[in-house]
């Protein structure tokens, strides 16, 4: 199958957005992003947990971060958690209360944003959860 490459010749991008492996998630975060963040171009790495993965300063998720900030020159780094994230032992492990659920993903994006910004002090991070609505009829992606 060949398809045209509509990126010849350019080694940029505006963003990284590091999201979670998830295939429940991932292409409405790819069409949050494109929609909602109004990204024409990003890197879309993912991995388990998303902030998760930063926050054990794993260099697999450090690199996932560099390598667009320093080879495509990224501005903006997004991080995006999700409910019932099967990386963090899923919405169980929170008895039903999707408050705390969202409260606890807050505080770990909160965190990998403090380590990234260590790194980048010059990029502008941007905290997504993306939480399971209309008893997970729907994703509500909340720009924190």
């Amino acid at each position: 199958m060949k398809t045209k490459f509509n990126y010849k010749g350019i080694h940029s991008c505006e963003a990284v957005v590091l999201c979670c492996i998830d295939f429940r998630f991932w292409r409405e975060t790819l069409e949050f992003a494109e929609k909602e963040l109004k990204l024409d171009s990003f890197d879309f790495p993912s991995l388990p947990g998303a902030a998760k993965t930063i926050n054990e300063k794993s260099d697999l998720a450090l690199g996932c971060v560099s390598v667009p900030c320093d080879l495509h020159h990224a501005s903006k780094i997004v991080i995006v958690n999700h409910s019932d994230c099967g990386a963090y032992g899923g919405s169980s492990k929170f008895n039903g209360d999707s408050e705390a659920e969202q409260k606890f993903h807050e505080e770990e994006l909160q965190k990998a944003k403090n380590i990234i910004l260590a790194k980048y002090p010059e990029k502008e991070v941007v905290l997504v959860y993306a939480k399971l609505v209309d008893e997970g009829e729907n994703i509500d992606f909340i720009i924190l």
